[in-house]
């Protein structure tokens, strides 16, 4: 039998040990449409001053965005499929809700609910994403200075190519084409020695430095997520604190980014590369 999904997008839940249910025939597993995939609220705060028609907002701060599943098992190992919604749907642990490439991190607020029934058993659970919007699951890569990959498959064995392009820039423009601003992470390396390397935005001013001399051949890495900054050096390993607290360049702003790369000394040894992945506010089906 050809597998069937009734959605315009297949839905999957992998927890954090990698362990996963796919929401088609195949998986065991047809749900109804998610409430909650297409919707985030705002909690807003108004003040009204004397004789004003209406209200003035002071403040927008979008909410967690509760996710609700329901649907039904079918085929022929529905026994099983209980079983494995209940040991793969945890509390204890979270996971991401997949929705073709996009995804949220979320985390069940209970074991699913699964009705006493041999066959066609309804089933619900609900999952809590603290940060409310979709990520995509690709990530896009721009380099701002150094080294440009350039070799990729296919290729004419016949024909000269090159690896790479080794270049420097002023500026580079990094498009973000999501929905709202992103976190990336930026990788510092170092062909020879470099000292305090930083990043700038040309139009905000906005700017992330690092507070550290870099050896030839040291590699460091700022990753920045919804919820913390780490920075770990291929040499000295963890090294939060070399990040300036001055620093306030911690996303990608929707549209156009021009970054520049800056190093107070050994700027043509330093390469620098971006990574990031758009998000999106709701998904259709």
């Amino acid at each position: 039998m050809k597998n069937f999904n009734n959605l315009s997008k297949l839905f999957r839940y992998v927890n954090d040990q990698g362990d996963s249910v796919t929401f088609d025939y195949a998986g065991g597993f047809l749900i109804n449409k998610p409430t909650g995939v297409d919707t985030v609220t705002v909690n807003l705060s108004t003040a009204q001053g004397i004789n004003q028609t209406g209200a003035t907002v002071q403040s927008a701060n979008v909410q967690p965005r509760p996710v609700n599943i329901t649907g039904y098992l079918v085929g022929d190992a529905q026994a099983k499929g209980k079983e494995r919604l209940l040991s793969v749907i945890r509390p204890d642990i979270g996971g991401r809700l997949y929705a073709d490439d996009l995804y949220l991190v979320v985390r069940p607020t209970a074991t699913p609910t699964v009705e006493a029934k041999r066959w066609g058993a309804q089933f619900q659970f609900t999952l809590t994403a603290a940060y409310p919007y979709w990520c995509r699951d690709d990530t896009a890569s721009v380099t701002l200075a150094g080294i440009k990959p350039l070799f990729k498959f296919p290729w004419n064995i016949s024909r000269e190519y090159a690896f790479g392009q080794l270049f420097e820039t002023k500026w580079v423009n990094v498009p973000n084409r999501g929905q709202v601003p992103c976190p990336f992470t930026v990788t510092f390396r170092a062909k020879d020695a470099v000292t305090n390397p930083k990043i700038t935005n040309a139009v905000t001013g906005k700017f992330l430095l690092i507070n550290k001399s870099l050896i030839a051949g040291e590699r460091l890495v700022v990753r920045i997520t919804h919820d913390r900054t780490t920075v770990e050096s291929s040499v000295d390993g963890e090294c939060r604190g070399a990040l300036s607290l001055s620093s306030n360049l911690f996303a990608l702003n929707v549209g156009d980014n021009v970054l520049k790369p800056e190093a107070e000394a050994g700027l043509p040894n330093l390469q620098v590369d971006i990574d990031f992945a758009t998000e999106v506010v709701g998904v259709a089906l």
